[in-house]
């Protein structure tokens, strides 16, 4: 058109990041300096610019604008004050020394930086030891208190659950950590029960001794206890409740009225007998086939009347022994036990 000038101005899509994060957008400007202040930002010579506030503009281009802060900055209770642009706490620790504990992929507290300053609390890694349960490990891990330790090690700690040192212990290298893992559960089984037997006096039977004539049959139940289980291990059952399933069927005992043999009083003969042949061991079973104080064989206990207090010898009473040996001695003498009865001068 003659005569007449026209002006075209480019419009560019960048991506701007301010103190960590980003967004996309498009501009006419020709300057970094125009664009930020086109979105409302007045950077200082203290703010971190890039490129820088009077380089020109092309397509695609990034712009970085992280603003000055004044901080306190905390860590494991040393502070100070630091100036910095940094976006996020890893950056602080690395501008203050601490390039160390970066090496550790824990969490050191927030990961923000506040843009107006303030205080920023740091909590660096510690190698500690712990005893959880029944395993021990050692760690690094970043954390205020035995409370926190647990939680950022993914196993917090439950309200039944004991630590030792307490839970609100201020955490020092080297310090060593026991946690007691606690839990109550219930449990639902099925157990046998029996019930009381059906008794009758026999006076044929020598006093108290029982003989079962019918056997009876126990029950069944559903018992629900809760179970205390201390690392992995029951430790208390307490039982809350049962339901019968099945009822028993009682036995039926006899119960021996007969009075039984008499006392005899220490030091007898047959306490010397006893002595000499089994050292005064009256319900000795060595397995010789030789059984009590005063060694009966099995069919000698039997042939005089032994099985009506025992089914050998080792197995009744002493008083019930010698009443069989007097039964023995009166029919065969005391040549029944010719080693022994020699020694004592009993024949």
């Amino acid at each position: 058109m003659a005569g007449g000038v026209v002006g075209i101005t480019s419009h560019k899509d960048i991506t701007l990041a301010v103190d960590g994060k980003t967004q996309q957008i498009s501009t006419m400007a020709f300057s970094v300096d125009r664009v930020l202040r086109d979105q409302g930002y007045s950077p200082s010579n203290a703010d971190q610019v890039l490129p820088g506030l009077k380089s020109g503009l092309k397509e695609g281009q990034t712009i970085v604008f992280n603003r000055h802060k004044t901080l306190t900055l905390n860590i494991d209770g040393k502070t100070s004050t630091v100036q910095t642009t940094a976006t996020d706490i890893k950056q602080i620790l690395d501008e203050n020394g601490y390039e160390d504990a970066l090496a550790h992929p824990q969490n050191f507290g927030p990961d923000s930086v506040p843009l107006t300053g303030g205080l920023v609390q740091v909590t660096l890694p510690k190698r500690i030891r712990i005893t959880d349960g029944t395993t021990t490990y050692r760690t690094d891990i970043a954390a205020r208190t035995v409370a926190e330790v647990l939680k950022n090690s993914g196993k917090p700690l439950t309200p039944l659950d004991k630590v030792r040192p307490a839970a609100d212990t201020p955490i020092r290298p080297g310090m060593k950590i026991v946690v007691t893992r606690i839990r109550t559960e219930e449990s639902t089984v099925t157990e046998k029960f029996s019930a009381d037997p059906v008794t009758k006096d026999d006076p044929t039977l020598v006093k108290d001794r029982k003989v079962v004539e019918k056997a009876g049959k126990p029950g069944t139940s559903e018992v629900t206890y809760r179970l205390t289980i201390v690392n992995g291990k029951v430790t208390e059952r307490e039982k809350l409740g049962s339901k019968t399933l099945t009822e028993p069927v009682p036995a039926t005992v006899r119960i021996g009225t007969k009075p039984g043999a008499p006392y005899v009083a220490p030091g007898s003969v047959w306490d010397q007998l006893a002595q000499c042949e089994a050292t005064g061991n009256w319900a000795i079973n060595t397995g010789n086939g030789f059984f009590g104080g005063v060694q009966f064989d099995q069919n000698t206990w039997e042939r005089w009347g032994g099985l009506e207090y025992a089914p050998r010898a080792d197995l009744a009473t002493r008083e019930e022994q010698i009443a069989i040996a007097s039964k023995t001695q009166a029919a065969q003498g005391w040549g029944a036990w010719p080693s022994c009865s020699s020694k004592l001068g009993l024949r």
